[in-house]
């Protein structure tokens, strides 16, 4: 099985490849994003650790009807606190990879060719080693921060700035990858740029006569094959390709 990483900055376009490859080309997508929000429901371990630690510092941090988090006061507070950014950290990430790694392990044993793990910190949080190859989607730095300010009106262009600068610079991310996907242009342009790199890199692993789908299939039916699949992608970074 390819378990191809899914990474990009923030507004770089990255959600959008995301549903695009789960819509047009039915490829199972593994969301950290989706499944950070699953792990925070009521009345889960993360969900109570989280009201006992974060409750008296953050007066609005629980929906009095439905119980649910809320997330933006939760994310207001923790990104001008730094060690209270640690502690939801060590919260939540443990659950999630493990969350991560459930979900892994459920494709492979379906013999899904490919799986997209979509992960928006991949390398910050140390899972690139999971995957057999990384995508990033970039944009220059005046679209990603135009992007940001239409997507979320109540920030200023000082707020924008400082959540793109919290993150590891698109160009270190594009660097570390194995594909770039350079998102500077229209909706069309993004979305035919990700169909060519379907077509030259995945599509042909759903063909019998292609050598990587038997190099996937092995890996399958040979779990140690996996294990070197792993080590192969921790020494990548040599070459980087564009669509």
């Amino acid at each position: 099985m390819l378990i191809l990483g899914l990474t990009g900055g923030i507004a770089t376009g990255k959600s959008t490849v995301s549903k695009h490859l789960a819509e047009k080309h039915n490829i199972p997508i593994i969301d950290a994003d989706k499944i950070a929000r699953e792990i925070v429901e009521p009345g889960t371990p993360c969900y109570n650790l989280i009201v006992e630690y974060f409750a008296p510092l953050i007066p609005d941090l629980v929906d009095l009807d439905t119980g649910v988090l809320n997330r933006g006061a939760l994310g207001a507070h923790v990104f001008t606190h730094k060690k209270d950014l640690e502690k939801l950290n060590s919260i939540t990430h443990p659950a999630v990879k493990k969350k991560i790694l459930h979900t892994i392990l459920k494709e492979y044993f379906s013999f899904s060719p490919v799986v997209i793990l979509d992960v928006p910190l991949l390398f910050e949080s140390g899972m690139d080693w999971l995957c057999s190859k990384v995508l990033t989607i970039t944009c220059n730095d005046e679209i990603q921060l135009r992007r940001l300010l239409h997507r979320n009106k109540d920030l200023t262009r000082d707020q924008a700035l400082s959540r793109i600068n919290s993150q590891m610079k698109v160009l270190k991310k594009a660097q570390m990858s194995d594909y770039i996907i350079e998102n500077n242009g229209t909706l069309d342009d993004l979305v035919t740029k990700v169909d060519e790199f379907v077509c030259h890199h995945l599509h042909a692993l759903n063909s019998k006569a292609c050598f990587d789908y038997w190099v996937n299939l092995a890996e399958v039916l040979f779990p140690p094959l996996a294990l070197v699949g792993a080590l192969y992608a921790l020494s990548r970074r040599f070459s980087v390709k564009y669509f």
